[in-house]
This record gives structure tokens, sequence and C-alpha cells, in this order.
């Protein structure tokens, strides 16, 4: 009966419980973790962000992207006042995902377990404190879902200003994590099908010229600065990651570069742990560079090359190897990122390790196969009555997700996935609430 009255009170102000919620566990954290959390991934970040502030990029190597270096730009190039605007980007995450699930569903208490669920996930807090994209990246994509909601886009009233708006937060999501620049063109064409007629055609241009101009402009800076049109030049290494457990199968032309990235790769594979096995070509990096005396764009050139000619050979290997970082996507092998060391008490450091370890990388598994199930059963749904809805686009978008990652990406595939869970935990929990099963219980217990 009390828990009753207290789920009654909350749901009385959903939001501004959620909100009080996120501020405290954030707090928490700042008084028990106290530490900005850096990786080898940072310091790319960090070098283009000096770039930024210098206001020059020429001669810049092409690396990444400047979405997230220009955060750490604005931020004055501190590493904690930029931990500090990820903060608030969690806070501003959990209105943004209310607000999104309220408007879908007209439902205080769906929107209300949405919101919790996902701000209760220690992962999510902790890519927060990291000098990283995750954090960036994750609140422009629930941003744009959260305006396509909104202003309802996917609808013949969209507004031209408003679809111009979308074009620009999508231009930042490529900014931030290039791979995303699917997803502008995902929409333009869904729009396309659902509303096929001319006018819709002009007005969902507009979503994909922005990040189109934006797209070209920066590849052609990185065509000025180091000879190629591409977002990043580690494209090469990323192929190969994906090429790694049958590099030894390149041909005896490619001796050097293959003899001795898979000595790497089986030093690896008998002394480091599993996760390691994907980043056998960064083990090989230095040696790689100094025997072929390539400079680092030819080498990722070179290995792109090999790569490629390596999928065309053996097709049955490369989809092989696609399902497996298909399946590692939705995996918490490196869906936490943290550094335990820093944790200023040890009680509290034993309590959270065991937490995540214990339950939440299992719910957050089961979570993740639950999106499956009802994603393919909205996909067969869409297949039996041709209804396209907003619900629908959600589910194309992360399905497309984890495979485009799948295609050209082996390892820390789980990362991938952290940007999509606000809307996987939003589609999983509006599935089970609509159950014909909950919503018996639901009706029974409101009339009662």
């Amino acid at each position: 009966m009390i828990i009753k009255k207290l789920y009654a009170s909350v749901l009385k102000s959903p939001l501004k419980f959620l909100l009080i919620y996120s501020v405290l566990i954030r707090v928490f954290f700042v008084f028990t973790y106290q530490s900005v959390t850096i990786f080898p991934d940072s310091e790319d970040y960090i070098t283009l962000a000096k770039y930024i502030s210098n206001w020059s990029l020429q001669g810049y190597t092409g690396e990444r992207t400047p979405g997230f270096p220009t955060l750490l730009a604005l931020c004055g190039n501190s590493q904690k006042i930029t931990v500090l605007c990820q903060l608030l980007f969690g806070l501003a995450n959990m209105y943004f995902l209310f607000q999104l699930s309220f408007k879908q569903t007209q439902r205080k208490d769906i929107a209300f377990w949405v919101t919790f669920v996902f701000g209760s996930f220690i992962n999510i807090v902790f890519f927060e404190f990291a000098i990283l994209t995750e954090t960036l990246t994750l609140s422009l994509l629930l941003l744009s879902f959260w305006f396509i909601s909104k202003y309802n886009l996917l609808s013949q009233k969209a507004s031209i200003k408003h679809l111009g708006v979308l074009s620009i937060i999508y231009s930042a999501l490529y900014l931030t994590r290039p791979m995303f620049i699917y997803i502008p063109l995902g929409f333009f064409l869904y729009r396309l099908v659902l509303l096929w007629n001319i006018k819709s055609i002009y007005k969902t241009l507009i979503v994909i010229m922005f990040p189109a101009l934006v797209f070209y402009g920066w590849n052609t800076l990185n065509k000025k600065n180091i000879g190629l049109f591409t977002s990043s030049y580690y494209l090469g290494f990323n192929l190969a990651q994906t090429a790694t457990s049958f590099f030894h199968l390149a041909p005896d032309e490619d001796y050097i570069i293959r003899d001795i990235f898979v000595k790497h790769r089986n030093a690896v594979k008998e002394n480091e742990p599993y996760h390691v096995y994907p980043m056998s070509v960064w083990k090989a990096h230095d040696e790689l560079l100094e025997e072929t005396q390539l400079t680092r764009v030819e080498l990722s050139q070179e290995l792109k090359r090999i790569s490629i000619n390596l999928f065309k050979k053996h097709p049955d290997l490369y989809v092989k190897q696609v399902l497996i970082s298909w399946k590692d996507f939705w995996g918490s092998t490196e869906a936490i990122l943290w550094n335990v060391s820093k944790f200023q008490n040890k009680l509290v450091r034993k309590a959270l390790i065991g937490f995540w370890i214990y339950f939440q990388k299992y719910l957050l598994i089961t979570i993740n196969i639950l999106f499956l199930v009802f994603g393919f059963k909205k996909l067969w749904s869409f297949i039996k009555h041709k209804h396209m809805d907003f619900n629908l686009f959600l589910v194309a978008i992360v399905l497309s997700g984890s495979l485009t990652q799948a295609l050209v990406a082996y390892g820390s595939n789980s990362r991938f996935c952290i940007p999509f869970f606000p809307l996987i935990v939003y589609f999983v929990i509006y599935s089970i609430f609509t159950s014909k099963f909950i919503a018996k219980l639901y009706a029974n217990s409101t009339s009662s």
C-alpha cells in the first residue's frame, strides 16, 4: 500500500523526480570517483581540439572528425569543464528521453520507467567522465529523435524550418561519429517511402543537404592535408581489425605487412585477454611503420587495400566476422569504461564493480535481446500490414547501425551500441507495456 502511494506520488511529477534522481547519482560519482577518464582514443581528440582552439586545421593529419574536439575547445581545452558539460548533457538526456517517451505513448508511467531504467545504468554516467565521443553522440542522436517526435517530422505537415534544424543536428552527429552519416540518408529514404509525393521529396532533401555539405567539406580538407578524400584515415586500420582472423591469407606480395601483423596477432592470442585480439593491428603498428618505412596514412591505405582484397577473396570468412561483430554490438565487453583505481572509497569501488558485473551487465544484455525480439516482430508486422510509424523508423535506424558498424569494425563493438541505448530502452519498455498480457494487467489494476 505504501509503495502504491509512493508510486502515485512520483507519477504526479515524474520528470521532477527523475531529474533530482539523476542529479544525486552524478553528485555521488563526482565525490567518489573524482577523475577524468583518459583512454588511448582520447589523445586524438585532445590534439584536434588544440588545432581548433588555434583557429587553423592546416597540416592536421586526419585522425578524427571535429565534433567532440570542438566541445573540448569550447571548454577551453579543460578536461574537467568538458566532463562537467557532459554531466549536464546527461541531465538533458533524461529530460529529452522522458518527453519523447511521453509524446509517443501519452502515458506518464511508461515515460517514467523508460527514463528511470535508462538513467540507472552506471555505464552511461561513467562515459560522461570520459574524454570520448559516446556522451555527445548519444545526446545528439537522442535530440534528433526527440525533435522528430516533437515536431512530427515524419508527417506531411512538417515545416521546412524544422527539417532544416534536424539537418543541422545530423551534421553535428556526423562530425562527432562519422559512421552516423547513414542516419540522415535513412531518414530521407524512410520519409520518402512513407509520404511518396513530389512535395515531400523536395522538403526531405533539406535533411540531407547540410550533412552532405559538411561531409564534402571535411573530406575535402583531409584531401588537402593528407591526400585522401576521407572522414578519417583510420578506416584502413578498422578494416584490418575486421580481417584480423584471416589476415594470414594475404598474398605473398604483401608478406612484410602480413607476417608482422600475424606475428603480433598470434602473440596477442596466446598471451592477452580475448578483448585485446581485435587490437592486434595496433600491437603491430610501430613495427609495421619501421619495417615498411611508410607513413601512417600510407600504411592505412595499404591495410585497406589488403583487407578489401581479403574480403573479396574470402567472403565466407568476412561474413562470419561481420556476424561476430554484430553479436558483440549487443554485448557488454566494453559497454562500461572506467578506471576503478580512481575510486576514493574501497567499499564504494567493490559495490559498484559488483553491481555492474553481477546485475547491470546482464540487464543490459537482456534489454538488448528483448530489443531484437520486439524489433524483428515490428519488422514482421510491417511486412504483413505495411504500416510505417515512428517506432518502425527507430527500429530501422538502430538495426542499420548495428549492421553498419559490423561491416567495417571489429573490437569495442559494444561501445557502438551506447548512443543507441536510450532508444533501445524506450522501445523495449514501450513494447512490454503495450503487450496484450501487460495491458490486461494494467487495465485490471486501474479498475480495482
